[in-house]
Order: C-alpha cells, then structure tokens, then sequence
C-alpha cells in the first residue's frame, strides 16, 4: 500500500470517529432538552423539534450532512439514519403518551416515561465513543481495549443512568403536580437504581431488537412494577444494598463464574431481595451461585472432553441466573410486599419455606448435574430405570443423587445459621424436601419434554425450582 492510500485510509478513519462523536453528541443534546423541555415549555415546541429531527434522519439529507465529515459508506449511512429515527420514534412516542396520560387522567405515572429515556441514553456505545478512537458502527464490546476497562465503563454508567433518571424523575414529577416528600423521592431512588440495572442488563444481552428500544422498553416497565407494589425504603438502605450486591456480582464476574449479563442479573435479584427481605437472605442465594459455580468447574476439563460443560467454559450467563432465581425474586418480594398488608402476616413463614425450599431445588439441582456427570457407575433414566448416558436429560445416578442431597443440607444448615428457620430439624427437613424432590421433578421433566425439544435447559430449571418452592410451602400446612 503507498503512503497516499495510508493517508486517505487514516482520513476515513478520523472522519468516521469525528462522526461518531457528533452523532452521539446530538443524541445526548436531544434527549436532554427533550426531558427539560417535556415539562414546561408549549407542546408545539416539542413538536418542531421531533419535526428537525425526523427531517435530518431522511437518508438523503443526512448523505449531504455526512458527506461534509467525508463519510459516504451507504450502509453505515442507512444504520445512522435508522438510528436517529428510532431515537425520534422514542422521544415522539415518549413525549405522546405523557399527553394522553395528562389529558385524560389516566393513573400512569408520566414521570416513568422520562425515567426510561434518561437510562437509554447514557448507553455504552455512545459513552465510550465519545472519549474512544471507535468509528460509528465498530463492536465495541469486542474492542479489546473496551475489554480491559469495560467494568470501569459498566458501572460509571450505572451511576450516570441512577443520576439521570433520578433527576429526571424528580424534574417531571414536580412540575406535574406531585408533592416531593422525603417518602416519594426514596421511592423514586428505588426505582431509579433497578431502571438503571435493568437496562444495563438489556444491553448487556445479545439481541435481534435494537439496543436503544430494549432498554427503554425493560426499564420503563421494571420501574413501573416496583412502583405499583408502593413499596418504600429509606436512601441510605437502597445505597448500601446497590453497593453490596455490585461488590459480590463483581466478584462473580473476576473470578469467571458470572458474565457480564450475569453480574448484572445478579445485582438486580440483590438489591430487590435485600430490600425486601434482608441481607441474609440474599447470603443464601449467593450461597447457590458460588456452590454451582465452585462445582460447575469440578473435573471441568473431564466433562468438557465429554462435552458435558456449561458453556463458556463454565461462566453462566443472566439466562442460568435468572432460570435458577426466578422464583426465589418473586418469593421474597411477595414476603416483604405483606409487612404492607398486616391481615396476611400469617402466609409469612410459609414463604419463607418456600425460599428455602427453591434455592435448595436450584442448588441441589447443580450441584447432581455437575457432580452427577462424573459418576463412574452406572446412570438410569429416572421414568423407566433403562441405563443412560451421563448427562443424558432426565438420567440420574446414586453419585449424583447424594450431591443433591448434600447441596440440600448445606442450604438447611444455612438457613438455619441465618435464622431464617429457628429449628434445626425443621430447616433441614424443609432444604431437603423441597430440594430433592424438586431437583428429581428436574429430571422427569428433562425425560419427558427436554428430551422431546418442548423445554430447554433453562425452561426445565425455571418448573423444577417452582416445585421445589410448592413443595416446601405445602410442607409447611403438612406440618402446622
């Protein structure tokens, strides 16, 4: 190659990443006065500026614009002109709803549309671009400098995506009509915290659907359902639950038994299940997590030669966490969701039951399938006792069997160490129940429907952890 086609080469390049820049420049310019403006200036005032925008996304008009930065690749021109309409679509549809909800009176709470934009734009791409050499359609997340500072990046975002929603929350709300009282902005900070976790957490997965929408789209409605639950906290515990559960998802994530979807899953499912319970009973999840995860490395060269492995050599991703927790999420918030309702507290220690008895079914589960695969003798399928393959669904063996009997015990004593079941008999009996049976509903339904293609993996788990929660619930009413 001469030099002159190195220079020209070099240009392009500074031409793509100026570009970039101004485009994500333009992005933050325009939401931010979307949101400021939403709320006091005229509706046609709005309108004009979705209309300027809608114009410079028309492909013709942005050629002339781009043309001016020496960019003239057709196709990354057409993704910047869809990506400017999605960004008009947003705000136009945003800005249309909030209308409507004002007009009619409809019981939407119209500061959550603004909420959700502030966490959209602050995504990664555009914030990294802005202080990186990336060009405008470039993986960033396969940049292997990205690499080596992404978390740096994750969690600056994080705390620019609480900011921003927080504000904006607090912007719209008040000139909307609502009373600011120390009650309300606590709550808002709750909701801004998992708005801004939720979609990081979008983000962070692999989608056909643009980025911009999944996150609006998760956080709008991830916020929207802690808010109709009126649940409140003060700051300081919200802070310091957000604080806790990054602390140990980055620990997760260093020592490669979480992704980067996993450290945000499992951060989410933290600060909801401190907030709602306590701390310890999060512990116990977290207990799971590094049990599956120690365990999912067990003779892992042995079941990768198999091709028995998780995959990603053994690093689980937001799919496993959330199949495995799922029911733990829901349970905990139904437990904190009846301090509001005095008349229920009866159904209290039944659910707490019903905690113990899915993570013991999640762990007990693990701890057979990786243990399990390793088993030397022989291995039977669980509907009919023919011999199986290890690691054949819906196959069970007695190496496999005691380990989940041995995950089961460890979550019983556990439970009981954390007092969340004041009798050591009655913990054990509830972990070992509910997670044995619920870990050998696990293999019945891998025989039947895994092995049939009705189920995946993921599906099985999400069945056998509610069985194992039904279980322990129901042992509760056995027993009392």
């Amino acid at each position: 190659m001469n030099k002159t086609a190195m220079v020209t080469d070099a240009d392009s390049g500074a031409h793509h990443i100026r570009t970039c820049k101004l485009f994500y420049l333009a992005k933050y310019a325009a939401g931010i006065l979307f949101i400021l403006s939403a709320a006091v200036l005229p509706l046609w005032v709005f309108f004009a500026g979705c209309f300027i925008l809608c114009i410079l996304s028309m492909t013709p008009l942005l050629s002339k614009v781009a043309a001016l930065f020496h960019l003239t690749d057709q196709n990354k021109l057409k993704q910047l002109s869809f990506d400017f309409r999605l960004l008009t679509g947003i705000l136009t549809i945003s800005f249309l709803a909030a209308v409507i909800i004002g007009n009619y009176d409809i019981d939407f709470p119209s500061f959550l549309i603004f909420q959700a934009l502030a966490v959209t734009i602050f995504s990664t791409r555009s914030w990294y671009s802005l202080f990186s050499k990336v060009t405008l359609y470039e993986n960033v997340r396969e940049s292997e400098k990205f690499k080596n500072i992404s978390l740096l990046y994750e969690f600056f975002l994080i705390l620019l995506r609480v900011l921003g929603a927080f504000l904006a929350g607090v912007w719209v709300a008040y000139f909307t009509g609502y009373d600011l009282t120390v009650d309300f902005l606590n709550q808002l900070f709750f909701i801004s915290i998992i708005g801004a976790f939720i979609g990081s957490l979008f983000e962070s997965i692999p989608s056909k659907i643009n980025a911009n929408a999944s996150i609006y789209i998760g956080a709008l409605f991830s916020m929207w359902a802690l808010l109709l639950l009126n649940y409140q906290t003060p700051w300081s515990e919200t802070a310091l639950a957000a604080l806790f559960s990054v602390v140990l998802a980055f620990l997760a994530y260093r020592y490669k038994i979480a992704d980067v979807s996993a450290l945000f899953s499992a951060a989410v499912l933290g600060i909801v299940i401190i907030l709602f319970t306590n701390l310890w009973w999060f512990v116990l999840l977290v207990a799971f997590f590094i049990l599956g995860g120690g365990f999912t490395k067990y003779k892992f060269k042995q079941k990768k030669a198999a091709g028995l492995a998780e995959s990603k050599t053994g690093i689980r991703s937001y799919e496993n966490v959330f199949s495995n927790s799922i029911w733990a999420l829901i349970i905990a918030v139904l437990y904190g969701v009846l301090s509001l309702y005095p008349d229920w507290s009866w159904l209290s220690v039944p659910l707490i039951f019903a905690y113990v008895g899915t993570i013991a079914s999640a762990t007990g589960d693990t701890m057979a399938s990786e243990i399990g695969v390793t088993a030397k003798g022989p291995t039977f399928m669980i509907t009919n006792l023919r011999k199986a393959k290890p690691g054949e669904d819906g196959g069970v063996s007695l190496l496999g069997e005691v380990a989940c009997l041995t995950g089961s015990v460890i979550i019983g004593l556990m439970a009981f160490a954390f007092g969340m079941i004041d009798t050591l008999w009655l913990s054990l009996l509830v972990a070992v129940v509910g997670g044995f049976l619920g870990t050998n509903i696990d293999s019945v339904l891998g025989a039947v429907l895994q092995k049939r293609g009705i189920l995946s993996n993921s599906g099985v788990n999400v069945f056998s952890t509610l069985s194992g929660a039904i279980i322990s619930f129901a042992l509760y009413f056995l027993l009392f």
